[in-house]
Parts: C-alpha cells; sequence; structure tokens
C-alpha cells in the first residue's frame, strides 16, 4: 500500500478562560497530520506546539519527498530511511517531533487496513485505561482550585493532578495543595512543575507537603535534567515523574541507569510515536518502573497503554479542553476509564 501524499497544518485554538494564564506554557497549538494511500486509506497523527510551523514544513516538503511511493505498513524502514536521511547524528528537535506524528499516521492506516483497532495490534492487554485528570490550573484561586479538583472526582476521575512553580511561591502553592488534600479526602493527588523549580525549590515543597499522600510530583526541576532529579529522589519519599515531551530515547534509559524516576511518563505525540513508546515502555517494563501518562493527546497515547502489559493510567488535562472538542471520534470516558474505540486504527479522528 503506497503512500500518496501527506499534508501538515498548524492550528491555534482560543483556551478555556481556566487555561489563560497557563497558555505560555501549554498552549493549544498544535499540529494535525494527514497520510493518504493509493488504497483510499488515511491515517491521521499529531504532535504539539514545539517550532509547529517549523514541524509542519518538514513534514510537507523533506519527509514527504522521502515516503510518498514507499509501503504504508512498512513504518520501521520509513522510519530508518528518515533517520539516514534527515537525522544521522540523532538531534531531537523538530525531526522527532515530525516523525511522531508521521509514526501515528502510519499506525492508523495499518489499523484500518487490518480492520483492527490499534491497541489490539500492540498486544490487546486491556479495553481501557484508568484516567486522571489535570484538575488544577494555575489561574484558579483557592477556592477555585478546590472546586475544580472535587468536580473532575464527581466525574469519575482516579485522581487528580495540580499545577505548582507557576508563578506563586512555595508557601502558596503548600497551602493551595493542603487545600486540595483536606477537601478531596484519600484520592490520589499528584503535583506537576512543569520543570518551573530548582532543585532547592522543589525540595522545599515537597518537605512541606511530605504528609499530603502525594502520588507523584511530575517534572519537578528545570530542564529534566537526570543528575537534578536523581538528587531531587533521594532528598524526598515522595515519588517522581517525568518525561512526557521528553525526544531522546536514550534519556529514557539514562533515568533509568540512574535510578531518577519512580514514574516514566513517554508520550507518543512527542517522543517519536507510538513505536518509540513502545520501545520505551519495554525499558521501564525490564527496570520495574511504571509508567503514567502526561502532556495531553490521550487519544494517541491510549493504543500503547491500553495495548502494552506495562502500560499505565493516562491524563485528561484540563487545558487541553478546546483540543478535544476538534475531534469528530475520541475514545469515551467512563466509569473513571479511557475505553479503546471498536473502529479500526487510532480509533480518533480530527474534524476537517
Amino acid at each position: 500500500m503506497r503512500i500518496t501524499g501527506l499534508a501538515a497544518a498548524v492550528e491555534h485554538l482560543k483556551p478555556a478562560r481556566a487555561a489563560d494564564a497557563y497558555a505560555g506554557r501549554e498552549s493549544l497549538t498544535f499540529l494535525r497530520l494527514r497520510v493518504t494511500t493509493e488504497a483510499g486509506i488515511a491515517g491521521e497523527g499529531v504532535t504539539g506546539r514545539f517550532l509547529a510551523e517549523t514541524v509542519a514544513g518538514l513534514l510537507n516538503r523533506e519527509v514527504a519527498e522521502v515516503v510518498t511511493g514507499q509501503d504504508a505498513l512498512a513504518h520501521e524502514a520509513l522510519r530508518a530511511r528518515l533517520v539516514q536521511r534527515l537525522n544521522p547524528r540523532g538531534v531531537t528537535g523538530a525531526f522527532v517531533s515530525a516523525l511522531s506524528a508521521l509514526d501515528l499516521a502510519l499506525w492508523d492506516i495499518k489499523g484500518k487496513a487490518l480492520g483492527q483497532p490499534v491497541a489490539t495490534l500492540v498486544g490487546g492487554a486491556r479495553d481501557g485505561v484508568a484516567a486522571y485528570a489535570t484538575a488544577g490550573l494555575p489561574a484558579f484561586t483557592e477556592a477555585e482550585l478546590v472546586a475544580a479538583c472535587q468536580a473532575a472526582l464527581a466525574e469519575g476521575f482516579h485522581g487528580v493532578k495540580v499545577l505548582v512553580g507557576a508563578g506563586r511561591g512555595i508557601a502558596e502553592d503548600a497551602a493551595r495543595i493542603r487545600a486540595v488534600r483536606r477537601a478531596i479526602g484519600d484520592a490520589a493527588l499528584m503535583l506537576d512543575a512543569n520543570c518551573g523549580l530548582t532543585v532547592a525549590e522543589a525540595k522545599r515543597l515537597a518537605q512541606r507537603v511530605a504528609d499530603c499522600d502525594i502520588a507523584f510530583f511530575e517534572e519537578p526541576v528545570r530542564d529534566n535534567d537526570i543528575a537534578s532529579l536523581a538528587a531531587l529522589r533521594r532528598a524526598t519519599p515522595i515519588p517522581l515523574a517525568a518525561g512526557q515531551m521528553v525526544q531522546s530515547v536514550a534519556w529514557f534509559r539514562d533515568a533509568l541507569a540512574a535510578g531518577a524516576l519512580d514514574i516514566l511518563q513517554p508520550n507518543a505525540a512527542f517522543c517519536g510515536g507510538l513505536t518509540t513508546m513502545l520501545r520505551i515502555l519495554a525499558m521501564a517494563e525490564a527496570h520495574g518502573v511504571p509508567v503514567a501518562g502526561a502532556g495531553g493527546f490521550e487519544a494517541a497515547n491510549l493504543p500503547a497503554m491500553a495495548g502494552h502489559a506495562h502500560g499505565g493510567m493516562l491524563e485528561v488535562h484540563g487545558a487541553h479542553a478546546a483540543l478535544r472538542d476538534r475531534f469528530a471520534a475520541h475514545p469515551a470516558f467512563r466509569d473513571g476509564r479511557l475505553w479503546v474505540p471498536e473502529a479500526p486504527g487510532l480509533g480518533f479522528a480530527l474534524l476537517d
């Protein structure tokens, strides 16, 4: 089944009021890719906001030149050809973002061609994946923060995540976390600093909330520096998580080898696609380290997390409500889980 064309486009969505103050860190700019084939089967892929216009140009020109006329089902061969032609020195950035979108689209084509959900092709480990909500956005007052977390749990989410390190001081962040913990009882509570803290600041915050039963502290330190994560992990009993937008398989390998994390968070829309995500899941399984989805694009990550035996829970991000509205088809959420769609392919489709 030969590829006949690629069409990548960037969309800029206006976030909801609750996400306005968060837009600088998690804007609703995203890239969508459509890959067409001679058989009339098309696949869709997505990636994030980083250098989105550059990534679109790369896909529409250089990547299209390499893959047009090639077998859409031979995704490993296409990956090797693209790396040899466009990324022989192993850099990340725009190339890996482009590869992420392309790889997802190729898996979508494969699932549709074979009449199977991609989660089934991966291994069909489970029909649904537990979901938690990133409900605690920085724009909220403390009262709004508490109400948002309570509402997410009432919807059936397995836990809630609160953003920290976004302009408030350590003491205020700690007070907001404590307010949420009092309000939600024993429900799972996670923190996310989006790489916004120094090691010293992350230690101080962790010490202040160490008795709040935090399920994990996500991206606590700047640059996701492995040595800093390892140092922080030695200093706090709170489990650490990271990796949602990391584009290097070697980073995941080195983080595991250094014992820097308690939870790995690969994201197929950023790390190099579903193919790369499956390799990272295998490494995590070999090291006995669980995974948990983060970084949005839960529909793109569901096939890996549901299909692979080592898959874990997925994030549903409160700042991505406008993005979810762009989907014509999306995995259903009920009973606290995202369910694998029965439709062949990845199971999602974007509105034209």
